[in-house]
């Protein structure tokens, strides 16, 4: 089961982080980055994203900049172990939410195990794993967390959340997409016992961060080769993960979108397995349990739902229902399954998506999310989802906490 522990923090010395903070790495095109750096030469994504500087390549100019920062107290680290609250206040679609959860660190499991109590559902790619390990390695920090939910049927968490959200937080930022980030600082010996505790029985689903957990799990397995004093208990068998109980209401998860080119069997494919039926119909359908998909092509829009479950059984006979029935399984699957999916362009908004389909000439796929009752079946049945197949809105903020490792 999960095992975490409190730790002590590498945190920006001022309580108003807003200029500091940054989104994860792989939501952050040049533009988004060029904008974060203008507002400090202090902002995380100066060590999160790198650049090279001189002759220094980009990751050891991320580790000059980190010891740096701490010297000269732009970082500072907290002098007790600390769990740390977090909570993200945002808009969704028009509604005012909050999500709540806690930094922690987690002990790592082998995520390749039908048998650890790390339950990923998605595939990873090796070139961002082999980017992450590069800065892991250089840092020895967690410079940004995974996203983790996790059972809390009781409410245990859920209640401790909102207990410790009446205090005055530790720092507070507001992004630019207008998401207002709380952060707080605990030690509270009663608090922490009971969270450790309560989370040592469930099981943790990764919701987002999949390529940082391999990395993490990946040097740990390095550093357990090399050491010649090694215990379990080494601070680089921990991650830095944040902790979300699944039952949170804040909880939301968009849909991933896909830009291709057009391929030879598309209409063929489209013809055999699925009806077609016109635009209005896709919010109705995307309520059913099998996910319609809706396809952008030549300035048209095509709302596909599969013709008969028994091909997607035929497709995919070793995955359970809940995978089966996801607009993104049946796309790679059936649609098009020749296409490798580091070939696909992913974006979030159905919008940028069909904007992007058309100035490229290429087509859109415009998907359903995943509910998060099909993420968990999913992983407990040990399957991994296509690659982008969720969308964690909103991002957790990098910066807020740095772990060293």
């Amino acid at each position: 089961m999960a095992e975490i522990k409190a730790f002590q923090a590498i945190r920006y010395s001022k309580e108003i982080v807003t200029n500091f903070i940054c989104p994860p790495y792989d939501v952050i095109n040049p533009e988004k980055k060029e904008r974060l750096q203008k507002l400090s030469p202090f902002n995380i994504v100066n060590i999160e994203l790198p650049d090279p500087r001189g002759k220094k390549n980009k990751y050891r100019n991320a580790t000059n900049l980190f010891k740096l920062w701490q010297s000269n107290g732009v970082l500072v680290c907290d002098e007790r172990p600390s769990l740390y609250f977090y909570e993200q206040i945002f808009e969704d679609h028009g509604i005012k939410m909050t999500r709540r959860g806690l930094f922690a660190a987690l002990k790592l499991d082998n995520p390749h195990s039908s048998k650890g109590s790390v339950k990923p559902h998605e595939k990873t790619l090796a070139k961002p794993k082999a980017d992450r390990l590069k800065l892991l390695k250089a840092t020895k920090a967690n410079i940004s967390p995974i996203f983790g939910l996790f059972d809390d049927d009781k409410h245990i968490v859920i209640d401790i959340c909102k207990k410790i959200a009446r205090r005055t937080p530790t720092a507070t930022a507001r992004d630019e997409e207008g998401t207002f980030h709380k952060l707080w600082a605990v030690t509270d010996e009663e608090i922490v016992k009971t969270v450790e505790k309560y989370l040592s029985s469930k099981k943790m689903f990764i919701a987002d961060g999949h390529h940082r957990y391999e990395t993490a799990w990946n040097y740990s397995q390095e550093r357990k080769e090399k050491d010649e004093t090694y215990t379990s208990e080494k601070e680089y068998n921990y991650v830095l993960t944040y902790l979300c109980p699944m039952e949170d209401p804040g909880i939301s998860i968009w849909p991933t979108h896909r830009v291709i080119e057009s391929t030879t069997d598309l209409e063929s494919n489209i013809e055999k397995y699925f009806d077609v039926h016109s635009v209005k119909d896709f919010q109705k359908l995307s309520k059913k349990e099998i996910q319609p998909m809706m396809i952008f092509k030549d300035g048209k829009y095509r709302v596909l739902t599969i013709k008969k479950e028994a091909f997607l059984k035929k497709a995919m006979p070793n995955k359970g229902k809940a995978y089966r029935n996801l607009a993104v399984s049946a796309l790679h699957y059936i649609l098009m399954p020749s296409i490798d999916a580091a070939e696909f362009t992913y974006v979030k908004s159905d919008k940028e998506a069909v904007l992007l389909a058309q100035k490229t000439g290429r087509i859109a796929i415009i998907v359903p999310a995943t509910p998060v009752d099909s993420l968990k079946a999913i992983s407990l049945n040990n399957e991994m989802m296509p690659q982008k197949s969720t969308y964690f809105y909103p991002k957790l903020a990098s910066g807020m906490v740095i772990r060293t490792v």
